[in-house]
């Protein structure tokens, strides 16, 4: 799993600096359109989630992972294809379907392989590869693009197309790990309560908010937040940027695994506090970049280091949080509405960037990034986590 998990970030890697290029730059969109077409594809994942939680409970994580590798290596090959509005509209609805998939069934099927005490390892390792694959896939697209050659860009969605099949020739190697047999799928069908038990866990829905404003008020200001602060308030050169990205990759991809071995006699809820203030800290240091152009350059980078640390605890804590807290038989369930607050996230954050950054008031942004995060942190501190799941000291 993890094998074909990284070769397919590596393939994720090769695009993700330049899907809104792509659309953009070669195919002619517009700046809107091109947001649009991006956010459309969250909104489909959010509606599709749902279903697929129920999906991944009845049927096991392996059948609907094998699904959702086909389907996204079908959709991000095509995007090669993209010439007009409706061909993007399209390819993207199937673009993320394949992911709203891939996600859940991936972490309930990590789940199932892997004894409760060694889940955070699972997961950060996860997360390093991730961060790894998405890096070296960086490095690699950068020197073989060019927007004199449509052909490059091409290239590379039909690669990252192919990971995807890589990825499902890994997992068809895992027999029957993950598959429902008839006779389970009848137990199945006796225990299963549906999405009513999951909204009924008081503590999950509270892991729920937490989740979903920590996203927001972190990861989801990223993309179009952080580089358009970077470049309009403090000036800094596109270029730069990279530098930046290099070290919250190489940060997280070398001491994860140091970094959890730390977190194992942590209370969970405490480092979910932890990565929120963490986050804070990365916002406070890159609003130096505004006051005084002469440190912006070192700041913006120093705010990826700081926000890399915030990573590397929040990103093993909160799956195990969640496959803890979720019953066997809504597993699926549990880990598809954890997903929803990514995509609700990743919807919610470059709109309000894009509002107070695009009428100047950077101020008012930092700081309700950081008074937010400061709340989340509150919040996060004083969860009452089941007792079996508060730390993996004794385990």
């Amino acid at each position: 799993m993890m094998f074909g998990f990284t070769l397919s970030a590596l393939g994720n890697g090769l695009v993700l600096p330049y899907s809104f290029v792509y659309l953009h730059s070669i195919r002619g969109f517009s700046t809107q359109m091109s947001g649009v077409i991006f956010s459309y594809g969250a909104i489909v994942s959010l509606v599709v989630a749902p279903l697929v939680g129920t999906l991944i409970d009845k049927r096991g994580p392996k059948p609907i992972l094998m699904t959702s590798l086909v389907l996204s290596a079908i959709g991000y090959s095509s995007l090669s294809l993209v010439k007009t509005v409706p061909n993007a509209f399209l390819v993207l609805t199937i673009c993320a379907i394949g992911q709203s998939g891939m996600w859940p069934s991936q972490g309930a099927l990590n789940t199932e392989l892997t004894p409760d005490h060694l889940r955070e390892r699972i997961f950060g390792a996860q997360f390093a590869l991730l961060n790894l694959g998405l890096g070296i896939g960086g490095m690699i697209s950068s020197i073989v693009v060019s927007l004199n050659s449509p052909q490059s860009f091409e290239r590379l969605f039909v690669t990252d197309g192919l990971s995807f099949i890589v990825f499902l020739l890994v997992v068809l190697t895992l027999r029957e790990a993950g598959h429902r047999t008839k006779e389970e799928r009848v137990v199945q069908a006796k225990l299963e309560g549906g999405w009513k038990d999951v909204l009924r866990d008081k503590t999950f829905v509270s892991v729920w908010f937490i989740a979903l404003f920590g996203i927001f008020l972190s990861y989801s200001q990223l993309e179009i937040g952080f580089t358009s602060f970077s470049t309009t308030v403090g000036n800094v050169q596109p270029s730069r940027l990279a530098w930046a990205y290099a070290v919250n990759t190489a940060v997280i991809a070398l001491f994860q695994l140091w970094v959890i071995k730390r977190l194992e006699k942590m209370p969970r809820a405490k480092g979910l506090a932890i990565a929120a203030l963490l986050w804070a800290l990365a916002w406070g240091v890159l609003s130096l970049a505004g006051f005084t152009t002469g440190f912006a350059v070192p700041a913006v980078i120093l705010c990826q280091f700081v926000f890399a640390l915030g990573e590397m605890i929040w990103s093993p804590v909160m799956p195990a949080i969640v496959n803890q807290l979720a019953p066997d038989h809504l597993r699926g369930r549990y880990n598809a509405a954890s997903t929803n607050t990514w995509q609700i996230g990743m919807i919610m954050g470059p709109a309000s960037a894009g509002l107070l950054l695009g009428t100047g008031q950077w101020k008012l942004w930092i700081g309700l990034l950081m008074t937010g995060l400061l709340v989340v942190s509150f919040f996060a501190a004083r969860l009452k986590l089941p007792e079996r799941i508060i730390t993996n000291a004794e385990n």
